[in-house]
């Protein structure tokens, strides 16, 4: 097999744990429901500790859950950014980009992280230049 050259195509994705899509998906949704359907949610099925401390928050501190589902949104948006950017600078074929972009803008920073050791490696073998 061929070696690869620094201006290779890199085909690179690996997915983190199931775990960070379901517990940081699960709690997107969570928060867009406490914002914007709280009716939806069973608080009284929670238990007395959580179930009153998100419906307070749901009534009383609606305005707190605002601006954490607004920055939630934009530090998806940065992190798929981010990625995006690093995928370029490592040359990464079209749909290794874009699965690493989608992925970060979904998971947020198991993805980056992944993504990001991927790159310091690169430039540890030299393939890359910072």
């Amino acid at each position: 097999m061929a070696s690869k050259s620094p201006m290779s195509l890199d085909n690179h994705f690996r997915m983190p744990s199931i775990f960070y899509f379901l517990l940081l998906n699960g709690g997107m949704v969570l928060l867009w429901l406490e914002v914007f359907r709280p009716d939806l949610i069973p608080f009284s099925s929670l238990g007395s500790v959580l179930g009153g401390f998100l419906s307070h928050l749901a009534t009383e501190q609606r305005h707190v859950l605002i601006y954490i589902l607004y920055f939630a949104v934009t530090a998806h948006v940065l992190e798929g950014t981010i990625a995006f950017l690093w995928c370029r600078e490592l040359n990464m074929t079209s749909l290794a980009t874009a699965l690493w972009s989608v992925q970060s803008f979904i998971v947020g920073f198991p993805s980056l992280t992944l993504l990001h050791r991927h790159r310091k490696h690169r430039v540890l073998m030299g393939t890359i230049s910072r």
